[in-house]
């Protein structure tokens, strides 16, 4: 039970510091909209901009995946799907899996996608 609630926190800690990091970086990039620097140029060949958007598409699949969980550790149970359905309560827990799964493989194959377009 107590390490359940230890990443549960550590779930609440990592969204909340993910968000302040994403609106540092929208700070980042009014900055650099303003400054004029904001070009194509610029995105190719600035490695600290190639570093913070990569950290920022990393923190996004994790902030997204961790209130996607949320979701579905709140609504997808025996007890929210059993109120639909009798035989959808006895699955909630594949059901639940899959949704994760799919999100999982989705934050996946994203992740390397935009990491490919940056660093390419």
């Amino acid at each position: 039970m107590g390490s359940r609630m230890n990443i549960g926190r550590l779930f609440w800690y990592m969204q909340r510091y993910s968000a302040l990091y994403f609106l540092a970086f929208i700070v980042y990039l009014e900055y650099l909209y303003l400054s004029n620097q904001f070009n194509f140029i610029f995105f190719n060949s600035n490695i600290f901009f190639k570093i913070s958007t990569s950290l920022f598409i990393l923190l996004a699949n994790i902030h997204g995946f961790i209130g996607l969980w949320t979701v579905g550790t709140d609504y997808l149970t025996e007890r929210t799907l059993g109120f639909l359905s009798q035989g959808l309560g006895g699955v909630a827990n594949t059901i639940r899996k899959t949704y994760e799964l799919f999100f999982i493989l989705l934050g996946c194959i994203l992740t390397i996608s935009y990491f490919y377009i940056i660093w390419l």
